[in-house]
């Protein structure tokens, strides 16, 4: 353990308020039985318990650290390390980093424990307990440091020297202080400090952790929405976290109302190491203010979400409320019309039209608003510089940048006469930036339409001229956006806000550009909002709409959604420019408070403009882009044949369901790129919720991200098999048509490509694809096939297709005679494949070579004994028989234990035998590891249907254990070829097989 670090006792979540799933229930109680074995001293228990936490929570920061923690005090410093670095680079302040020092130190890397410590020690606060003052020391020592400095709760420097009268000097940027100085730091007594750092040195050489940051010390994080007409949200200090923040309540101008102090934890799962403080206003504290408010950090800077007015909602309710009386009055006739604005309206309600002339050469004003990020800010305006016609004008709005090379910059631009230059002395926010752009555009002379551009964009050629033909093409049209890697609705290739597309940059940039210009010529779609990353707006519906609104959207989110929303009530249409495409860096704003910003802004949204999630959820759905991103996918995938190395191509067709399939899928598409052969992936295709769609199939390489060239099958059999006719494929490998309608089998013929089938399970034979029946047994693969029609009655179909065994196997069958090859992982599969379909002449080609695989060990008699299951355990894999052995092993009390690595249908039932751990779904990669640390005498993979073939069994192999097979399948042929287990009969109870665990001693050879 990290003596200094307060870890043991800090749960990932701790607040009973606190609403978690049942998945974070499961890691916490892993995390617990964890923390309860650490403080026992069982560090190899503790060790486990943490690592299943960290498996089934592999987000959850304290879980990780305490992981990290664990490791090093097992004296496992290297994998400590390796986990201590991900956590510190995550967020896991002062106690991660200092933790991480120790483990590289222990490790023998010297000069990286001391970036580590110089981290812990410049930018956070001191602990109140110093119990990592020893390692310290050792890290100064060794790396020639005269000693290690740090700022102390009471605001006094820690100073810890080699040489203790050794004369020091301390000065706050650049001035002399005495070295008994106190700093007031986020409210530590003493000496007020505004500085940004101070330095401490030995003879001219700073000590460990000098310069301490205090720009960081006091840098303050949070965010602040309404709550029922009161405030609410989370606040700290993450450069010193156990102080309690004091929020200062301001009117718009900034004059003090009131403070709050923040001192009740706000612990949020995943988030505990981040000790946030919860802000907590009731309405009745607000009800008498000037509205809107602002919620100044301690730094007098906005926290995110301020300036807001909470009572605002209330108000409009009221208003409308007035407005309904008064047009329906208790006395008198009722009045027509009686709504002044349209407030309430549904969001996908639009007013009258609205027309505007055409000007196809309108003069454009493009308007950055700029707060920080000096190089990819100039990389933004160095590209608009680049790409705009003749006599454009630019607008850069600086939102008060704390950057002073960005601002010198920006200076430099306005004296060169490059851009028209607007500076706020205090940071507002991007819609008020961004309306203090759009109004200085609107005093230049002449109608001009304007472009709202984030300044972490990167602009392409033509993509003005793009976006401004998009909007002039029709007199109704208020504003368009491009395609972008991500922009919201308008992301690709991948349109997922929930997914991260690359950022093309250079060249790349250049060439997509180029693509996109050519799939789509001038094209626009319409879509229910722009978006703001590049926002094209026609004059006309500016003056029409007014600017964004300043007072509900705080620092930015959601404000050009409620712009567009408001534009489609007067008539205005938006449309995506699905010709143009312009790069969007983002994720520069806001840090840890955008997600919560952005959740308080979409309900601002809805608020406002009732049904607007629906209005987005029924575009998506619709997917009216989809194609224009096929286009485009299907041009580069024809770009990329004609760069690529590959002349040759096969098409392998698989499921999406993972597993060993998918294994074979990758190791056999690097085995075909190594001989220079391309691999094309065709796979089912599913909608954005994970739902399999009907007949539609997906086209993918490696080589390009291009999920968009997706077919629905028999239609566009044509147009798939005139994409794929020129990439030179020689054969097609069918591994998997689970998902797939079966016409995607007519591209062999229509390419004049033989077929090779690959089977892994028996999904043309069973409609339960592993020959498992209703009462959870191996069927005997029965003749009659009105058998298996009961058996699927009973307990279900696993392919999606509603067919009847006896049309299955017909179908099959002629599907597998038409076949080059047929091709089984094993003997026992080809035998099996044989048998079920007369006449097919299978060919066994081994996954994997058996006799490569290390010696096991041999399990020693008279102590008690572990034994390891590996895998996904369901029931066609013995999860029954699991569980019986280990509640038999319970009730009679047997020497004996189990460990899954891997993860089962009920992971609880297991742990509660008090028999059994789990650790929880792990990554191939770690899989060996993992397994030898169980500690286990025996491997033993309880599957009882026919496997093809057993990856799960190579790993235990791998890992040096002896494994335990039922009689059926490849994993009893394997044994048998290889040794290195046991055959155990197939039928046997729960207690006869812990009997032969007991008893099991060499294996077969």
């Amino acid at each position: 353990m990290v003596e200094g670090c307060d870890l043991v006792g800090r749960a990932p979540v701790s607040d009973p308020a606190v609403d978690i799933s049942p998945a974070q229930q499961t890691a916490l109680t892993a995390f617990e039985a964890g923390r309860d074995a650490l403080r026992a001293g069982r560090l190899a228990e503790a060790e486990a318990w943490f690592g299943r936490a960290h498996r089934l929570a592999p987000e959850d920061l304290s879980i990780g650290l305490m992981l990290g923690v664990t490791l090093l005090r097992r004296d496992r410093p290297v994998p400590a390390a390796a986990m201590l670095q991900k956590i510190a680079e995550a967020g896991g302040g002062r106690e991660a980093w200092i933790a991480l020092a120790s483990a590289r130190f222990s490790a023998g890397e010297v000069a990286a424990a001391a970036v580590a410590l110089q981290h812990a020690l410049a930018r956070f606060r001191l602990p109140d307990d110093l119990g990592f003052a020893e390692i310290a020391d050792k890290i100064a020592m060794a790396t020639g440091h005269p000693g290690w400095c740090g700022l102390r709760l009471d605001g006094g420097i820690e100073l810890r020297l080699a040489e203790p009268s050794a004369r020091v000097e301390i000065a706050l940027d650049g001035a002399k202080l005495r070295r008994a100085v106190r700093l007031r730091i986020n409210g530590a007594p003493k000496l007020a400090t505004t500085g940004d750092t101070l330095r401490v040195t030995v003879g001219g050489k700073d000590v460990l952790g000098s310069p301490l940051m205090l720009r960081d010390l006091r840098r303050c994080e949070g965010a602040v929405a309404g709550n029922g007409g009161g405030l609410a949200g989370w606040v700290w200090h993450p450069g010193d976290p156990d102080c309690d923040p004091t929020m200062t309540i301001c009117d718009a101008t900034g004059r003090t109302i009131f403070t709050v102090r923040a001192d009740r934890p706000d612990m949020q799962a995943g988030q505990s190491l981040h000790r946030r403080r919860r802000l907590i206003v009731p309405a009745a504290d607000l009800a008498d203010l000037p509205m809107p408010i602002r919620v100044l950090g301690p730094d007098r800077r906005d926290l995110p979400g301020s300036p807001l007015d909470p009572l605002a909602p209330a108000r409009a309710a009221a208003a409308i409320c007035a407005v309904v009386a008064a047009a329906w009055p208790l006395y008198g006739a009722a009045k027509p019309d009686p709504l002044p604005s349209r407030a309430g309206i549904p969001a996908d309600i639009m007013g009258g039209p609205a027309i505007a002339p055409l000007v196809p050469d309108r003069r454009v004003v493009v308007v950055v608003p700029v707060h920080g990020g000096s190089a990819v800010s100039r990389a933004c305006l160095d590209a608009v510089f680049a790409t705009v016609p003749d006599q454009t004008e630019i607008v850069v709005v600086d939102d008060a940048s704390p950057e002073p090379d960005l601002i010198a910059y920006l200076d430099g631009l306005q004296r060169q006469r490059r851009i028209r230059l607007v500076r706020h002395a205090s940071n507002r926010g991007f819609p008020a930036a961004a309306n203090a752009g759009l109004r200085a555009a609107a005093k230049l002379a002449g109608a001009r339409d304007a472009i709202l551009l984030n300044s972490d964009t990167l602009v392409t050629e033509g993509w003005l001229e793009g976006l401004r033909a998009a909007v002039q093409a029709a007199p109704d049209i208020g504003s368009a956006t491009p395609f972008s890697n991500d922009g919201s609705i308008l992301s690709y290739p991948i349109a997922n806000p929930a997914v991260a597309n690359p950022v093309p940059t250079g060249a790349a940039l250049a060439r997509l550009a180029r693509q996109v210009a050519t799939a789509n010529p001038g094209l626009s779609i319409d879509i229910p909002t722009g978006v703001g990353f590049c926002l094209y707006l026609r004059h006309e519906c500016l003056r029409a709409v007014g600017v964004l609104r300043e007072d509900l959207f705080a620092q930015g989110y959601g404000e050009e959604n409620d712009f567009c929303l408001r534009a489609r009530h007067l008539g205005w249409r938006h449309v995506g420019a699905v010709g143009v495409y312009v790069a969007h860096v983002g994720g520069q704003s806001f840090g840890p408070a955008a997600k919560a910003l952005i959740a308080r802004n979409l309900a601002v949204l809805e608020a406002l403009h009732p049904g607007y999630h629906a209005l987005i959820a029924g575009f998506e759905r619709a997917d009216p882009l989809a194609p224009a991103r096929r286009r485009l996918d299907m041009l580069r995938w024809r770009d990329m044949r004609m760069r690529g190395p590959a002349r040759r191509a096969v098409l392998l067709i698989t499921h999406d369901h993972g597993g060993g399939v998918e294994r074979v899928i990758a190791e056999r598409g690097a085995s075909l790129r190594a001989d220079t052969i391309r691999p094309i992936v065709l796979r089912p295709g599913r909608d954005g919720n994970g739902q399999l769609v009907p007949d539609l199939c997906v086209v993918s390489d490696e080589a390009a991200l291009t999920p968009n060239l997706r077919f629905t099958l028999p239609a566009e059999l044509p147009l798939l098999r005139d994409l794929l006719k020129g990439d030179g494929i020689m054969a097609m490998e069918v591994h998997h048509l689970l998902g797939h309608n079966h016409a995607v089998l007519r591209l062999a013929a229509s390419l004049d490509i033989p077929t090779d089938f690959h089977l892994h399970d028996y999904a043309m034979y069973c409609p339960r694809i592993t020959l498992f029946g209703p009462d959870r047994r191996y069927c005997g693969e029965p003749a009659d096939t009105r058998i298996c029609d009961a058996c699927v009655a009973d307990a279900g179909r696993v392919i999606e297709e509603d067919i009847a065994a006896l049309s299955l196997r017909a179908r099959s069958a002629n599907q597998l005679a038409a076949a080059r090859r047929i091709i089984a992982p094993s003997a026992d599969a080809a035998t099996r494949i044989g048998r079920l379909f007369a006449g097919t002449r299978p060919v066994v080609e081994l996954l994997e070579d058996d006799h490569r695989l290390p010696e096991v060990s041999v399990p020693t008699q008279g102590q008690r004994r572990r034994v390891c299951v590996v895998g996904a355990i369901g029931p066609e894999k013995g999860y029954d028989l699991l569980l019986g052995c280990a509640r038999d092993a319970a009730v009679r009390n047997l020497p004996l234990e189990f460990a899954l690595v891997g993860h089962s249908m009920d992971d609880q039932r297991l742990l509660d035998t008090g028999r059994v751990f789990v650790t929880g779904r792990y990554d191939e990669a770690e899989a060996v590891a993992l397994i030898a640390a169980q500690a286990a005498q025996i491997g033993w993979l309880p599957s009882i249907w026919p496997e093809t073939w057993c990856f799960a069994l190579s790993l235990a192999w791998q890992a040096g254990l002896p494994v335990a097979v039922f009689d059926i399948g490849a994993q009893a042929e394997r044994v048998r070829n290889h040794g290195q287990g046991w055959v155990l009969p197939l039928g046997l109870s729960p207690a006869s097989i812990n009997n032969a665990f007991i008893t099991l001693e060499r294996p077969v050879n």
